[in-house]
């Protein structure tokens, strides 16, 4: 296990670490999307990549407007563009390498601000990025909402009107499933011998998970609860066991709680059972938690592309339901992708 996976706090001190080259950002309609455009110190050598969303929502062209604003009174020539069409991770995937490629070569060093990405786009832009620079260093950037949905008084409603486990579902920002999106390179190798364990980091989106085991259909489920960091959140980890306890009695189960922020604690994890059930048994991580859990399986499934993610889709979102305020920003240097891998075997 590597030692340098260490999770940050950003603090207006510390500042953006001096060495970053670009950054690589979402367009997204969260208050916590835009904080390091706005509050970082770039140095003037720095180029910016804005990742614009078209998905028919009506927030997106003024949303959009307003961070290519913002980018382009830092970034100046600098700055540059690219659209993620909705769910079309293979193209724009490819897209982006291409716009990687076309930076200088002395653009190295790497900086993704994965707050305002949806997960599969997280996984896209870190592949792109580590196939593109594999020998540099890289940098992740995640700031946390001040609030979420489902709140606590929604929970204490949903206590009293359901008791140990819950079926009706709260409103969330991810609306009704839509499909499992399976995209290159993520799609890993399936021996077809019948046996396999589905590890899910299960969050407050129970639609999702249901969408994910239906079609999975392991004959292992490993469910993985995060536990959020600070004082007065585990009613948001009880919140999430209420919600996927009905999936314990489907199949065999085995039950884990990490923390929704160090990533090491994650990944660590997944390679207990890695080792434990690889020889008999495909394994499939879905990542339905949070930013840092999905990070962790990138880099896990870094050491072990045989294993296969799968990403539950909804068929849109409800920006009325989104996460807000800001809260905490964090980063996390990330070692070249051939040595970290290499390193780990």
């Amino acid at each position: 296990m590597s030692s340098e996976l260490v999770v940050n706090k950003l603090s207006p001190d510390s500042g953006i670490p001096s060495e970053v080259d670009a950054l690589i950002l979402a367009a997204g309609f969260e208050d916590r999307s835009k904080y390091i455009l706005k509050g970082g110190n770039f140095s003037p050598e720095c180029f910016c990549i804005l990742v614009k969303f078209s998905n028919g929502l009506d927030i997106n062209k003024p949303t959009g407007s307003e961070y290519e604003h913002l980018a382009r009174s830092k970034f100046g020539e600098n700055y540059r563009s690219i659209e993620l069409q909705y769910n079309e991770a293979e193209k724009f995937q490819a897209a982006l390498k291409e716009k990687l490629l076309s930076l200088p070569k002395s653009v190295s060093k790497i900086a993704i601000d994965i707050s305002g990405f949806p997960t599969y786009a997280v996984f896209a832009v870190l592949n792109a990025v580590r196939e593109v620079r594999p020998y540099d260093t890289h940098f992740v950037f995640y700031t946390s909402a001040k609030f979420y949905l489902p709140n606590k008084k929604e929970y204490k409603d949903l206590i009293d009107n359901s008791g140990s486990e819950i079926d009706y579902l709260p409103k969330a920002m991810a609306l009704e499933m839509d499909k499992n999106l399976n995209f290159e390179p993520f799609r890993g190798y399936r021996t077809g011998g019948g046996n396999s364990c589905l590890a899910l980091f299960a969050g407050y989106e129970a639609h999702r998970s249901t969408g994910v085991i239906e079609e999975i259909n392991p004959t292992i489920l490993l469910l993985i609860y995060g536990k959020p960091p600070g004082t007065g959140m585990s009613w948001r980890l009880d919140l999430a066991k209420r919600l996927h306890k009905k999936f314990e009695r489907t199949r065999r189960c085995a039950i884990e709680t990490v923390s929704t922020l160090e990533v090491e604690e994650s990944i660590n994890l997944l390679e207990e059972y890695y080792n434990f059930l690889i020889d008999d048994y495909d394994l499939t991580i879905s990542p339905v938690c949070s930013k840092m859990q999905s990070l962790a399986t990138f880099l896990f499934w870094e050491r072990y592309p045989e294993v296969q993610i799968t990403f539950p889709l909804p068929i849109g979102y409800d920006p009325e339901r989104r996460p807000t305020g800001i809260s905490t920003s964090y980063f996390i240097k990330l070692p070249p992708r051939l040595s970290f891998a290499k390193s780990t075997k």
